[in-house]
């Protein structure tokens, strides 16, 4: 690939879920790496002058990422990710996105970094690693040693992220449960602004992604045996772990993501035990106009808590 220094890490999709163990993976084999600045209006904007509008609002996001990133670093890294096994599907688009990437930014002809998760190989992550391991040039025995030091940091991450959440389940007061796509959930433009209105109203807010994955995709299974989609079994997982233990779940979805329209609705309908609120966010408004609904949600909670209503 010619000589590369620095590494960009578009901050969007699945970097919120993988990105520190991409990022550590980088720097073990002795590469720089170039993370894109937090999303804003801005970075949305240049990503719809990319996009159609169609496209979901975290993919025209990423795109105001990758934008930020053209000529900063000397690739970006673009994985194609379809899962690790038959039973894992992501959204089509991962699987694409390198070949997206590509095509919308054809003019510019960005150097590209990718490596393909594909279930249909029986690809594991080792594996995954090994590969781009050797594309940066490095020996198998860098890129493995590389690969544990990351991945021991992405279990150390997910484990303190777990740990802290559970101290706050024992926390008095509102506990509001959100539940989404990572990239929706901690996305400043998206689910940050929302957790910060459920804080500005004094509840506790949590997240699906904060459980024990493992736990999370086995309770799923009680609540759809068919679902094929890996992140949708996860949150609904976790919102079947955690629905007894908070007071009121906020489903997060972008628009238009299909599987969130379809998983979301079965949510709405199954779960009794709490008060559900569903959002969708869009990139024309984004969390605009969504104080008065989210207000509204907590003094549902406050009421129900204070005896106002039935326990179901």
């Amino acid at each position: 690939m010619g000589e590369i220094r620095t590494i960009g890490i578009p901050r969007g999709l699945m970097a919120y879920r993988s990105g520190v163990q991409w990022k550590a993976f980088f720097e073990g084999l002795g590469f720089s790496c170039v993370v894109s600045q937090k999303s804003s209006r801005e970075t949305l904007e240049r990503g719809m002058e990319r996009a159609v509008d169609e496209t979901c609002l975290p993919f025209k996001l990423y795109l105001g990422h990758i934008q930020e990133l053209l000529g900063a670093c000397d690739v970006v890294f673009v994985p194609r990710m379809g899962g690790y096994q038959a039973k894992e599907k992501l959204c089509t688009r991962y699987e694409s996105l390198p070949d997206l990437v590509n095509n919308i930014f054809r003019d510019e002809r960005p150097r590209l970094l990718t490596v393909s998760y594909d279930w249909n190989d029986r690809t594991d992550e080792e594996k995954v690693y090994m590969e781009l391991g050797e594309t940066l040039g490095k020996t198998r025995g860098e890129a493995r040693k590389a690969y544990a030091s990351a991945r021991r940091r992405m279990e150390q991450w997910r484990r303190d992220k777990e740990r802290r959440q559970k101290a706050l389940l024992e926390r008095e007061g509102i506990r509001v449960l959100a539940a989404g796509h990572p990239y929706v959930l901690h996305d400043p433009y998206m689910g940050g602004e929302i957790s910060r209105l459920l804080a500005r109203q004094g509840a506790t807010v949590l997240f699906t992604d904060y459980v024990d994955r493992e736990k999370a995709l086995k309770r799923s299974y009680h609540f759809s045996r068919v679902m094929p989609w890996l992140i949708n079994r996860e949150l609904t997982g976790a919102v079947m772990l955690l629905k007894e233990r908070v007071d009121g779940i906020v489903l997060l979805s972008a628009y238009p993501c299909g599987p969130d329209a379809l998983v979301n609705d079965m949510l709405v309908r199954k779960v009794k035990e709490v008060p559900v609120l569903s959002l969708t966010l869009d990139a024309q408004s984004g969390a605009a106009g969504m104080e008065t609904r989210i207000e509204s949600f907590i003094d549902i909670i406050r009421y129900q808590k204070a005896g106002g209503y039935g326990k179901n």
